[in-house]
């Protein structure tokens, strides 16, 4: 039976999450989560355009489009008038991304100069999920599919709802005992929330939605993230924790 849709409408916020196949890992070492990363700043903000700056040097391309072997200059940047990255979380063996659209539906010019239109949501993972296996299929010699089956999403109902679903996705390691605090843990967005403009701050997310409800300031949120989560709260998280995780 094919997979529930959620219907993608204009500003609506989505929690998206793929594990790997038959829960085998999907990052093994560091240089996997920020390829992971990096394609996603390829796909959402774009990295940039080729200079002259670059040109002494052997490799321009490599400076410019450093995300996959295969990488096509078409695609750099092709979702930022779409999609705003409001959270992720990236797993040993999965990924949690927080999204809103922008605009539900996109459209790229071919190479024959004709445009393709496509839905904004799907494509996105699509391609996010073909680039990063490409890369790590490579590097680890291996071949076949590295994502169990279509990505899972959940459409978010209300604000307070988008509240539990980010904080759940930011103690995500926490709750995994992979560290005990979730600024321990650098393969998250956490860092974009509590230490904004931080090194250590992943640039691509855009913060602005979720900081509102907090009067713009981080520490609540921190607050807010290191509160205990009531009852109640655990119910709402559960209407957006997918099946698989079980």
């Amino acid at each position: 039976m094919p997979a529930f849709r959620p219907e993608y409408l204009e500003n609506g916020v989505y929690h998206v999450y793929n594990r790997g196949v038959a829960k085998l890992p999907t990052f093994i070492g560091p240089d996997d989560y920020h390829d992971f990363q990096d394609i996603l700043r390829y796909f959402l903000i774009g990295f940039p355009v080729p200079t002259q700056k670059y040109a002494n040097l052997p490799d321009p391309g490599s400076q410019v489009l450093p995300v996959t072997y295969k990488a096509d200059p078409q695609s750099n940047g092709l979702f930022k008038p779409l999609v705003d990255l409001i959270g992720y979380c990236l797993m040993p063996n999965h990924f949690h991304l927080l999204v809103q659209l922008k605009n539900p539906a996109g459209e790229i010019k071919k190479l024959n100069g004709r445009f393709a239109y496509f839905h904004t949501l799907p494509e996105l993972i699509r391609r996010v999920g073909i680039t990063y296996s490409h890369k790590f299929n490579r590097r680890y010699k291996r071949e076949g599919a590295l994502f169990q089956g279509r990505f899972k999403v959940k459409h978010i109902l209300s604000d307070p709802d988008l509240l539990q679903v980010i904080r759940y996705i930011h103690l995500n390691p926490v709750v995994a005992s992979l560290v005990q605090k979730p600024a321990q843990w650098v393969y998250s967005d956490y860092h974009s929330y509590a230490t904004p403009g931080s090194m250590r701050t992943f640039q691509v997310t855009n913060t602005k939605l979720v900081l509102s409800y907090f009067s713009g300031n981080p520490e609540k949120y921190v607050e807010f993230v290191h509160d205990v989560i009531t009852e109640n709260e655990a119910r709402v998280i559960g209407q957006y924790v997918m099946d698989v995780e079980k």
